[in-house]
């Protein structure tokens, strides 16, 4: 979610899924887990007639409380939702003005680029076992080539791109191209279940984009049930890629939405009561960092084009960001001449990470612990 929409939080809120038309719940059992929250979905279906698909190995009470439900393989969640994407895809159940106006679907990518057909991308060193990423770029110029001016405000200047969406090296080209091997008899395979009540549940999720309505509106919900594999980042970008593709990001009743645990993991990153994040996701200080722009020259990412690309680099907001929350922590005694008072924020040593104290603990080097309601 980070990395596809600049925060890794639920795009939209709890409240807000009173708002939709259509629910696609994995990775979670609200209704037990969640249950103030799981009212906003049982409002959306009393007083929208929204529609809810389950998908779930296990029957549980949000399954019984669905219109549709589908037992999966513990695991086989991305084989599902690109099944689904391929569906959407190929019976035409996109937001194509959407895609073209607020994605990247139609930029050109790098000629050389290589899909991992193999199971790598281009550019991969087998003796360094990394990758060289030039190719992983977009081409310079306009649609069809020409090195002019993008015609269009949200799409950053000189930059190729193709509003058609036919390129053969455009994005959406190179993802239906990724996809089309999602076949319903692939995803029967892989997470067992049926043809027919997969294509059951691709044909009802996708249409809210049937003959290219956009009135509708779909949200994804899940938890930790995705974000504990240690695929879970590709689950969840599979998940914002189907909501993009369908234009339901950014719109009420819309978005990919995580539900955290009871004990608030959410709150504790959007707060800062991690060791590792300031409020808003903001980097915290290591001794090195001696003053503000030496945290700041850390901590913020550079896109590979500065400023023609900066929109797209939703970091590169760091510097307003640090500065507004160091205004809001110190109010007047923040400001410019003393750096915003930067030298007042503690500097993190070492790594207090959840993970570490269990391990530090094994050491020796944590004598006790106090550990209220877990």
């Amino acid at each position: 979610m980070g990395p596809t929409f600049g925060r890794g939080a639920m795009t939209n809120g709890y409240v807000d899924i009173k708002n939709t038309d259509m629910m696609l719940i994995m990775g979670g059992n609200p209704a037990e887990n969640h249950p103030c929250g799981f009212k906003w979905a049982i409002e959306a279906k009393r007083t929208r007639n929204a529609k809810m698909i389950v998908v779930d190995p296990r029957f549980t009470r949000t399954a019984a409380t669905s219109d549709l439900f589908l037992q999966i393989r513990a695991g086989a969640d991305i084989a599902f939702l690109g099944g689904v994407i391929h569906y959407a895809i190929e019976n035409n159940r996109i937001a194509k003005e959407y895609l073209t106006n607020f994605t990247n679907a139609a930029f050109i990518v790098k000629e050389g680029f290589k899909l991992p057909e193999d199971g790598l991308y281009s550019g991969f060193d087998a003796t360094a076992q990394t990758y060289d990423k030039s190719t992983w770029n977009y081409e310079e110029g306009d649609g069809s080539g020409a090195a002019t001016a993008s015609a269009k405000l949200a799409l950053p200047p000189k930059v190729a791109y193709d509003l058609t969406l036919q390129h053969p090296r455009c994005v959406f080209q190179l993802l239906k191209k990724q996809y089309s091997r999602y076949t319903p008899e692939m995803v029967e395979r892989i997470t067992g279940i049926p043809k027919h009540q997969f294509l059951k549940a691709a044909e009802l999720f996708t249409s809210v984009r049937k003959d290219g309505d956009m009135k509708k509106v779909a949200t994804i919900i899940y938890a930790v049930g995705w974000t504990q594999h240690t695929f879970g980042t590709q689950i969840i970008r599979t998940a914002a890629m189907l909501q993009l593709l369908l234009g339901n990001v950014g719109r009420a009743g819309g978005g990919v939405n995580a539900l955290r645990g009871h004990s608030n993991i959410q709150g504790a990153t959007d707060m800062g009561g991690v060791f590792d994040i300031w409020p808003g996701y903001l980097k915290v200080p290591n001794p090195t960092d001696v003053d503000l722009k030496t945290y700041l020259d850390r901590t913020t990412p550079k896109a590979s084009k500065p400023a023609e690309w900066d929109s797209f680099n939703y970091w590169s907001n760091t510097p307003k960001f640090a500065v507004s929350f160091l205004k809001a922590m110190y109010g007047d005694a923040a400001r410019k001449e003393n750096d915003w008072a930067f030298h007042y924020m503690p500097k993190v040593d070492r790594n207090y990470s959840w993970t570490e104290i269990w391990d530090n603990m094994y050491r020796g080097s944590v004598k006790g612990m106090f550990a209220f309601g877990m």
